[in-house]
């Protein structure tokens, strides 16, 4: 089965939007979605540790996979989501 479609993911993405309530990176509070932050398809150890999630909202989410790593396939760890981070703060610094 997969993994996402669990009772305890489902449990792990309230967990996550519950604690972080808005985004964690632009503030909003429409259409939040928790993120992985060391991917759990690679990470089952910590895939449903809350500490290993961050609320985002869909915009957000997309820009990092998307943009960010180039695709929702793509393996992410703990230091591309801080990449992530201080690519966001520093476009924020410029404007």
């Amino acid at each position: 089965m997969n993994w996402r479609k669990t009772r305890a993911y489902r449990i792990w993405r309230a967990l996550v939007i519950r604690r972080d309530k808005v985004c964690q990176v632009s503030g909003s509070n429409k259409y939040r979605e928790a993120h992985h932050i060391a991917d759990g398809s690679y990470h089952s150890d910590i895939r449903f540790d809350i500490n290993n999630g961050v609320c985002l909202c869909r915009e957000c989410h997309t820009q990092f996979h998307c943009n960010f790593k180039n695709s929702f396939r793509e393996k992410c760890e703990k230091k591309d989501w801080l990449n992530f981070l201080d690519l966001v703060k520093y476009i924020k610094g410029l404007k």
